[in-house]
This record gives C-alpha cells, structure tokens and sequence, in this order.
C-alpha cells in the first residue's frame, strides 16, 4: 500500500488563527482505494505534534491541525506510517497527480 495523494486545504478562524487540514487518500498495490488503514504523520513548520486517521471506503482520512497562529505562513505535515492488518505500507510508491506534494509531506499554506 502507499500514498495516491496528499491535498491540503485551510480555514482562517478568528483572533488571526487558522486551521490547517490534509487528506491522505491510499491505495493498495493495484492503486485500489484501500479502508480501513490507519495513517500516522507529525506536523511541523508552524505547528507542532502528531496526527493520526483511518481511511474510510474511499480509501481517505483527514488530519487537521486546529487554531495555528497568524504569524505562521505555513505549516508542514509529512506522513510517518501506515498500518493496514493485511497490507505492507511501501513509502517508495508514493505518489501525488497535482504535483502539490512528493506524496510523503505536503507544505499547507496559510489562508
């Protein structure tokens, strides 16, 4: 299994601060969209801490990093892991078809 797609998006919240969310979309090795697999991955850049989400049927889940602070550009999410019961996470098979990240971090921009 791998990473078919990372995209960012953010909403500016109020006193100046934002949210930051990315959505991981994986696929099996027949670039099936998988369920059921459990993304781990760390913010950085701007933010801190770790994030984690299980994708749903549709092979996505959704990390948001909440009320990031006005003087941050940008903040980064690069994903650690993925964990499946019956398939092998291969990081050198991710990939991203917008080119908005290398399929392992993507840099979310403020709003």
């Amino acid at each position: 299994m791998h990473v078919g797609d990372l995209d960012g998006s953010t909403v500016a919240v109020n006193r100046g601060r934002w949210n930051a969310t990315v959505t991981i979309t994986v696929y099996d090795d027949l670039e099936a969209p998988l369920a059921d697999a459990t993304v781990t991955g760390s913010w950085s850049s701007g933010a801190k801490g770790s994030a984690s989400c299980t994708t749903n049927s549709s092979g996505q889940c959704s990390v948001t990093k909440n009320n990031v602070k006005q003087n941050a550009a940008s903040v980064t999410f690069t994903l650690t892991d993925i964990t499946h019961a019956e398939n092998t996470y291969n990081a050198s098979l991710n990939h991203d078809p917008e080119l908005d990240s290398d399929g392992t971090t993507i840099v979310v921009l403020q709003p």
